[in-house]
């Protein structure tokens, strides 16, 4: 299938070389026009060969001027395109922007959240430390034996929990 750059080129090359032999042709009766006005034949094959000439320049006007017409469509086209393309760019952009400021969110709210489980952490580790306290003083307000007692359940729950590090406060107030 052609395209329409190979249809105009057929066309001009055609116009080029049917224009040449008219060309030619009107060299030789334009001499022998103006050598012999008088002659009906070189007058007659002179305007023939004038108006072939006219003809073929008139045709190549024409695709020319199609040609002209096929460009400014294409220019027309290529720049809706682009045009559709620097939106597409624009809304590509801010998306991009969207997605890191939820990529960043994602990672400063798993901070917030290691934060708090952190600060959770440390208040239920005091908070234990503070209900072992109260129990051993409850129970050497009660007995000595009742606090030894709690004081070894504590020690068994704290190793539990793995907050022994809590106890060791705890001994030296003691």
């Amino acid at each position: 299938m052609n395209t329409k750059s190979q249809q105009f080129e057929e066309k001009i090359n055609g116009i080029h070389s049917s224009f040449l032999s008219a060309l030619d042709d009107f060299k030789k009766y334009y001499v022998y026009y103006h050598k012999n006005p008088e002659v009906n034949e070189y007058s007659n094959n002179f305007v023939n060969s004038k108006n072939q000439l006219q003809q073929l320049s008139g045709q190549m006007f024409t695709v020319t001027n199609n040609i002209q017409k096929n460009i400014e469509e294409l220019d027309e086209g290529i720049t809706k395109v682009s045009d559709k393309l620097t939106k597409e760019k624009h809304k590509n952009k801010e998306l991009e922007q969207l997605a890191t400021g939820l990529k960043s969110t994602e990672n400063g709210s798993s901070m917030l959240i290691d934060d708090t489980k952190k600060e959770y952490q440390g208040i239920f580790f005091k908070n234990f430390e503070v209900f072992i306290g109260i129990l051993i003083i409850l129970g050497l307000l009660i007995s000595p034996k009742a606090a030894i007692v709690l004081l070894v359940i504590a020690i068994i729950i704290s190793y539990y929990l793995g907050i022994m590090k809590l106890i060791l406060p705890v001994f030296s107030v003691l």
